[in-house]
């Protein structure tokens, strides 16, 4: 067994992710293994009773299970699974966290808003293409809750969680993801991002700050960005709030079919949600006063990874 070696799976409302990984000798993350399974557990998080529905349970065990499988593949010394956004809201979320120790072995833990955050700016702590960044403000956009994160002096100076994810924007404002969607509705989110991030309480920078965007939704836009520029992925890490602002137009004209045939890079579980995702993207870069966005890979999980490795020594 690999004593350097941990597993960490997080159950998200729109996806179960898998990362495996183990400490190189200059400190870094070392990667090995890692996937993502679309299983979208957070469906009714945007119900003023959120719930858990007993298919989304048995999907998101069934999940975890998988992943459980491929990471013992790499005989981790430790395994941690946490629970966020859509476990967190539902009534019925604890009774969910209980189903999957009983079934699985591995108590779940279900993160609270702030430990949320606290492990994302963890995580991004580990971003290489962060080291000589000393001031920022991050985002991180997921299913049920979006998390900011300030950095100052490569300091983390305040974190929060708002519930202003993706899957849940779109079951409160947008009835029928299927069809283009009016300019009403992305205006809608629009509107509600910005009153929610002014009632916050979150110190915003008073000047344009760096801004950091993370999560499934970010990675999505920078992937059809660098398609349809013909390069890399890894080359195309920044992008400009009118990238955002287009594509967010382009998409909302098509329906839900058109969306899957004219962008290839969409993941089946994120086309139905990417409208409400990029109105909460332009909002976000709005309040912020900024006009460009370095997408980083290294959030949550990495960010448990790092703790569980400092822990085993």
């Amino acid at each position: 067994m690999n004593t350097r070696n941990v597993a960490v799976i997080d159950v998200g409302s729109n996806t179960i992710k898998l990362l495996v990984a183990s400490r190189s000798t200059d400190g870094s993350l070392t990667i090995s293994h890692q996937i993502s399974d679309p299983t979208r557990i957070g469906s009714g998080i945007g119900s003023k009773l959120p719930l858990l529905s007993e298919n989304s349970m048995q999907s998101g065990i069934a999940s975890i299970q998988r992943l459980l499988e491929e990471a013992a593949v790499h005989s981790p010394s430790h395994i941690r699974i946490v629970a966020t956004g859509a476990v967190r809201d539902a009534a019925n979320g604890k009774d969910f966290a209980e189903r999957i120790l009983e079934t699985t072995g591995h108590a779940p833990t279900i993160l609270s808003g702030e430990e949320e955050a606290s492990g994302i700016a963890a995580g991004l702590a580990t971003d290489p293409s962060l080291a000589h960044h000393h001031d920022f403000l991050a985002c991180d956009l997921g299913g049920g809750s979006l998390e900011l994160v300030l950095v100052v002096a490569r300091s983390v100076k305040a974190t929060t969680s708002l519930p202003l994810g993706a899957v849940r924007l779109t079951e409160r404002f947008i009835p029928n993801p299927q069809h283009p969607i009016p300019k009403t509705e992305t205006e809608a989110i629009a509107a509600h991002i910005r009153e929610t991030l002014a009632k916050s309480g979150f110190p915003f920078p008073e000047t344009s700050a760096m801004l950091v965007g993370t999560g499934g939704s970010f990675a999505t836009a920078r992937a059809v960005l660098a398609e349809r520029e013909g390069i890399p992925f890894a080359l195309r890490p920044q992008f400009e709030r009118q990238d955002l602002v287009q594509l967010l137009e382009e998409i909302s004209s098509l329906s839900l079919a058109e969306r899957r045939a004219h962008f290839p890079a969409f993941p089946p579980n994120r086309v139905d949600i990417m409208p409400a995702a990029l109105a909460c993207m332009v909002a976000v870069v709005d309040h912020m006063h900024a006009q460009e966005i370095l997408n980083s890979l290294f959030n949550l999980r990495y960010g448990i990874a790092a703790e569980l490795l400092a822990k085993s020594g």
